[in-house]
This record gives C-alpha cells, sequence and structure tokens, in this order.
C-alpha cells in the first residue's frame, strides 16, 4: 500500500446513514412490527453471509461484538489500552469496513480488508477487555488470517487461485467442472450448496438447511458424490424464528403463504419452496412493506453457481413508486424499441417497481437497483426496485475527481435524476427484456423459423433441458448480463431526444444536461472500476466493474469518450463528447446490445465469450491509469443502518453517530443476545 493511500485513510471513516425515519413514522403499528420481525431476520442471515466469505470471518465478527459488547462505552477500551489515536482510528475504519461487507472481503470487488496495524495493537485492547479470557482464544485463531497478506489471500476467486468458502481449499478445476455436469444433467440448482472433497473423486454438496437428512449418494464419471443436508442448521433456525414472528403481522394472505414457504425452504432445503417463496413475493403487489431474503445472487462464486445469503426490509415510498409506476405503464411501448426487436422479447408481464427506504440489509453491500427473482425461465414476472436512500447515502458532496470543473457542477445538479434514469431503465428494461430460448422434452418455445439478426440465418443454439443461463455462461454470466442492462440504460436515456426521461420528471431544459450526466457518471465510474481487474492474473474482481469498461471500451474505440492523461501530475481526466452521444454513441449502444440479447437468448457463450474477453482487456495506457486510481483511491463509503426495538407493543427505530464508533454499537445492540 502506498503512504499516499494509507494518510487517505487514516481517521476517516466515510459513514453515511442510511436513514428511513421519515418512511418508517408513516407506518402503521402492525406494519411496523412485521418490518421489524423481517429485519431481525435479515440480521441473522449474514451469520450464513459471514461463513461464505472466509474461514476466519466468523470469528472475527463474534470478537468485535465481544470486546465491545462488553462495555457500557466503546470509548473505554481506548483509553485504557494506552493505543495511539492514529492507532484507535484505523481499527475504527477495519471494524467498520468488515461490518459493512459482513466479512473481511469486501463485497463490492472481493478484495481483502486486512487491519493496517500489527496485531499487537489489537492485543492491547484485549487485553483490558472484562471478557479477556474467551477473547485471548479466539484471537489466537484469527490471528494469522487476519492479518495474512499472502498473495492467495488476497482476493476472493477461484479456489485452486485465490480464497473461497464455497468450496474446500483442496478442491480442483476437474472436480468442480465434474460436479456442474451432474447437477445440469439432474436439471439440479446448486444456488444452496457448498462443494467439499472429502477424498480423491469423493465430493460433498453440503446444502442449507435446519433439516439434517440421511446421506444421499450418487456415481457419476468415477466420482462419488454425497448430497448432504444441514449447513448452516443453526444459523437458519434463527432466520426462521423471526420469520415465524411476522407471520401474524402480514397485511394479506399472499404475505403469510410466502413467510410460510421461507420457513419451509430453510427447514427442508428444498429449492423449488423457494421459488414458491418468489413467485408469491412477485404477487404480493405494491406493499407497504417490502422484502426478500434467501440465497440471492452468484455475484461472490466464480463459478456462477452458488448463492450469497442476503436479506432487506424497505418502506414503500408512495409518491416516488408512481414515478416508476409510470415507467412500468410505458415498458411495453418501449421494449420492442431496443435492438433486439419483439420477436427476442419475452411477452411482458406487468411488474411492480417501487422506489424504497431500506431499514435493514443483511448482506455484504447495499446496491441502488433491484431486480428479482433470479429463477430459471421466469414466466410469471418479477419486482423492480430503486433503494433511494442507498442513492442518497452516496451523494457527492464533495469534489468529484477526474472531472473538469464544468462537467462536475452538471452532475452535481443532474446526479439524482441521472441515476433514477440508469436505475429505472436497467432494473426493469434491462434486467427485465430479452428471452431465453429452450427446448425442454422436444418441445420449444419459440418458432424454428425465427431468423438470427446477427446471421440472417435461422437460429441454430438454444438452451437445453437442465441448462440456464448462469450455468451455461458461467463465470462471465453476471458481468454480461449487468453489461447489458447498463447499456440498455444508456441506450433508452438517449432514446428519440430522451422521449421516455420524462417519466422520471426531467424538464426539456434539463434534458441535454441529464442525458450527458447518465453518460458521464457510468463512464468515470468504469475508469475508476479498473482498480478490480487484476493484471498479473488479467482477471477481474468485479461483474459490475467489468461490465462497465466493457462499455467504456467499445464507446473509447469509436470516439465518444477519452481518457486523457496528464503523466506531469500523475493525474487524468475523462472527456466525454456531448455531441456524439446521439450519434455515434447510440450507435453503439445499439450494436453491442443486439450481440448481447442475441448470444444471451441464443445460449452461444462461443461467441460471447469471445466478445467479452477482447473487450475486458486493460491495455498499457489504461493499466497506467488504473495505477493512478489505486494512487490516489479515497475509501468507499460505508453504511451505518438503523435499528428497531419493541418496547411496550410499540417498535421504536434508534440512530447512531455517523462515526466508527456508531457503526460498532449499532451491530453490538443488533446482536445482544448472540454469544450470551
Amino acid at each position: 500500500m502506498s503512504n499516499l493511500q494509507k494518510k487517505a485513510e487514516v481517521g476517516v471513516t466515510p459513514i453515511s446513514l442510511l436513514d428511513c425515519r421519515g418512511s418508517f413514522s408513516e407506518l402503521t403499528n402492525k406494519e411496523k412490527h412485521y418490518a421489524h420481525h423481517l429485519s431481525q431476520a435479515c440480521w441473522a442471515i449474514i451469520m450464513v453471509t459471514l461463513e461464505q466469505t472466509s474461514t476466519e470471518s466468523p470469528e472475527i465478527f463474534e470478537l468485535i461484538l465481544r470486546l465491545f459488547g462488553s462495555v457500557e462505552d466503546i470509548q473505554t477500551l481506548y483509553k485504557q489500552s494506552g493505543i495511539s489515536k492514529e492507532e484507535w482510528d484505523l481499527l475504527l475504519y477495519y471494524f467498520s469496513v468488515f461490518l459493512h461487507n459482513s466479512g473481511n472481503y469486501r463485497g463490492f470487488g472481493d478484495a481483502k480488508i486486512v487491519p493496517k496495524v500489527g496485531p499487537e495493537v489489537l492485543e492491547k485492547l484485549i487485553a483490558v477487555s472484562p471478557k479477556k479470557e474467551v477473547l485471548t482464544p479466539i484471537f489466537e485463531r484469527i490471528q494469522k488470517p487476519m492479518f495474512s497478506i499472502n498473495e492467495k489471500d488476497q482476493s476472493l476467486g477461484f479456489p485452486y487461485q485465490n480464497v473461497s468458502s464455497y468450496y474446500s481449499p483442496d478442491i480442483t478445476k476437474e472436480d468442480i467442472d465434474v460436479s456442474e455436469k451432474f447437477m445440469k444433467e439432474q436439471n439440479m440448482l446448486p444456488l444452496t450448496s457448498r462443494l467439499w472433497k472429502v477424498d480423491q473423486k469423493h465430493l460433498e454438496y453440503r446444502f442449507a438447511s435446519i433439516e439434517k437428512k440421511d446421506k444421499v449418494t450418487h456415481q457419476y464419471k468415477g466420482y462419488t458424490l454425497d448430497f448432504v443436508y444441514g449447513e448452516f442448521s443453526e444459523h437458519l433456525k434463527r432466520v426462521n424464528k423471526h420469520l415465524t414472528n411476522a407471520i401474524p403481522y402480514a397485511s394479506n394472505e399472499t404475505q403469510q403463504k410466502m413467510l410460510e414457504a421461507y420457513i419451509e425452504h430453510f427447514k427442508t432445503g428444498d429449492i423449488d419452496t423457494f421459488h414458491k417463496s418468489q413467485r408469491l413475493w412477485v404477487k404480493d403487489k405494491n406493499p407497504n412493506v417490502e422484502f426478500n431474503l434467501g440465497f440471492i445472487e452468484t455475484y461472490r462464486d466464480y463459478v456462477g453457481v452458488r448463492a450469497e445469503a442476503e436479506g432487506w426490509v424497505a418502506i414503500n415510498i408512495k409518491s416516488q413508486s408512481k414515478m416508476f409506476g409510470k415507467l412500468v405503464s410505458s415498458a411495453e411501448e418501449i421494449l420492442p424499441q431496443l435492438p433486439w426487436g419483439s420477436k427476442f422479447n419475452k411477452p411482458f408481464v406487468i411488474p411492480d417497481f417501487i422506489s424504497i427506504d431500506v431499514l435493514g440489509f443483511g448482506g455484504s453491500g447495499v446496491p441502488l437497483g433491484i431486480n428479482i427473482p433470479n429463477i430459471p425461465f421466469n414466466d410469471e414476472g418479477f419486482k423492480n426496485l430503486n433503494l433511494q436512500n442507498s442513492l442518497l447515502a452516496r451523494f457527492p458532496k464533495e469534489d468529484i475527481p477526474y472531472l473538469v470543473e464544468e462537467d462536475m457542477k452538471v452532475i452535481k445538479k443532474h446526479f439524482i435524476k441521472a441515476y433514477q434514469i440508469q436505475v429505472g431503465y436497467h432494473e426493469l428494461l434491462g434486467h427485465g427484456s430479452g428471452i431465453l430460448l429452450k427446448e425442454e422434452d422436444e418441445k420449444k418455445n419459440f418458432d424454428e423459423n425465427l431468423i438470427n439478426p446477427l446471421t440472417n440465418k435461422k437460429v441454430e443454439s438454444w438452451y437445453k433441458k437442465g441448462e440456464s443461463y448462469d450455468n451455461v455462461f458461467g463465470s462471465f454470466a453476471s458481468s454480461m448480463e449487468e453489461c447489458r442492462a447498463e447499456a440498455v440504460g444508456l441506450y433508452l436515456s438517449a432514446l428519440e431526444d430522451g422521449k421516455y426521461n420524462k417519466i422520471f420528471g426531467v424538464e426539456d431544459e434539463d434534458m441535454e444536461d441529464t442525458i450527458y450526466s447518465n453518460w458521464l457518471i457510468l463512464l468515470r465510474g468504469s475508469v475508476l472500476g479498473m482498480m478490480y481487474y487484476f493484471p498479473k492474473d488479467k482477471m477481474w474482481k468485479q461483474a459490475h466493474c467489468r461490465a462497465r469498461f466493457v462499455i467504456l471500451h467499445e464507446l473509447m474505440k469509436v470516439g465518444v469518450v477519452e481518457v486523457i492523461m496528464n503523466t506531469e501530475e500523475n493525474d487524468f481526466i475523462v472527456k466525454l463528447n456531448r455531441d456524439l452521444i446521439k450519434t455515434k454513441g447510440y450507435q453503439c449502444m445499439s450494436e453491442i446490445l443486439l450481440k448481447m440479447g442475441i448470444y444471451k437468448a441464443t445460449a452461444n457463450v462461443e461467441l460471447a465469450k469471445k466478445w467479452f474477453d477482447e473487450n475486458s482487456i486493460v491495455n498499457e495506457k489504461m493499466t497506467k491509469i488504473r495505477q493512478i486510481v489505486i494512487d490516489k483511491k479515497k475509501p468507499r463509503k460505508v453504511m451505518l443502518q438503523l435499528n428497531t426495538f419493541e418496547k411496550d407493543d410499540q417498535i421504536i427505530i434508534k440512530d447512531y453517530e455517523e462515526n466508527g464508533e456508531g457503526m460498532i454499537k449499532s451491530f453490538v445492540e443488533r446482536f445482544p443476545d448472540l454469544y450470551n
């Protein structure tokens, strides 16, 4: 780490409150109880997330909670320990970032979070703790992996290259390939499992469930494959306890049945029951309290088939949801205007699209938008969500580097609208568009005479039984899907002079600047995202960053954007040609969307990978710019979340100071009985 980077992070924990107090106050007492119990369930599931992140993460979490849960005032330990103010600030920074990410690897980028002080500093805190006898053996167990800076430990990745708690450390690529072929042939999804090597050619699928069923053994291609249930059993019991407590406060029968399906899924591990919960969730239209929970996204499994546990509960902002509802009403008009046309879009099922304030988000980070469920060949609809308080927490109050001053002013003025537009198009019309052509039991879901617009010939490939987008496109499935959705956002924002941007309340006099801001925000972010590319391995460690870089790369090729380097000052600026957005820029987005849309629809992984890999290459100039980004990197914002508590049949909400001590206190009070 450079001295510049270390200096930027000392004593500066950029914490933003994820504030939902206004929205929460508008709920009825019954709805507040519902939200409270669901929030408890969402926080309970991070115990699974911790285990999925790294072997040491659960005990680091335990160390933090026991250490600071043992004193009334967090500062007491600092004052008694004799450590310096700088050392204390660095520890607070580490603890805050760890808690925000639910583990010691970043949820965005997968890089390891290592304390910027030596272990002796933490030992001094432990030495003055009332829980010293309990904490000392914990620290002895985790000290080495916690402070390790070995190359292999620096990032999550494929288990045979970096760290992955989805797989045992000794597993090989051949083991994984065989296991995935078996699951495809069995038409099974390994989303909720971990894969462990028992012996040579003997693997164990460990499925998440409360029940510990009898082992089921399969023989396949010389391998013994055991199915074992009961992974994360104790954690899921706590989740189900809170879900059960929420049922009496459900607003309708659909919510009640949804919660019952969740409970049954976590009890048995049955994936079909989880899909049932998601279908019921989709049917729960425009609720005042919104919620989802489970093994959702596969970003952090580099094989791309196992999902991270997460859960969130939020409050519907009705006034803003009306705006996104107008976009939904216009969707059937907009969708045929995407480059692949109506024949490569599935029938549109009118979804919810609401704006929410997050009350509790348990997982490895809080996003800006959500489009789920991720059910293969889902024909029953989905939901889209704009996380408004997450957006507001990210608003740039300070100067925005790597832009000329005029561009900075434009972005600050139009930041919120530009982001709302991108999230709206990205989630509803990006992730919500397109079709997967499939054949199952000798039946196709498409006309055999359908013409592929890339070849002008009949479609020659499609998905077969047991195949899904994720298991066919594998390690780059998430990146390409995010690229497709981001490109849809840019494309539609510039369509017909921003015609549909008016849905978001953009006035004519602000239209050009809003479109410009939307494109420039994404492209500047694409350059900054290169810090998650690792030149030595030639590997991207963050799906969204790779996705945006592909867009940047394509737009640089046609001269729409350039990155101008100032070698004397070790700096650069991102310059977008405003006049080319609606001509070359729009045409470029049209062309890459057609490729991605058709590749995805036809399961053409070979051509898709070739094109995507070619446009993911970071050349010599961009590698130098990447280094500037790293050298001048500032810490990412950490989200401080509120807590709710039951008191005299009322639910009260509590906020905390926006600093490291407030972050720690929020978690100590969130889990008061976890280690008792």
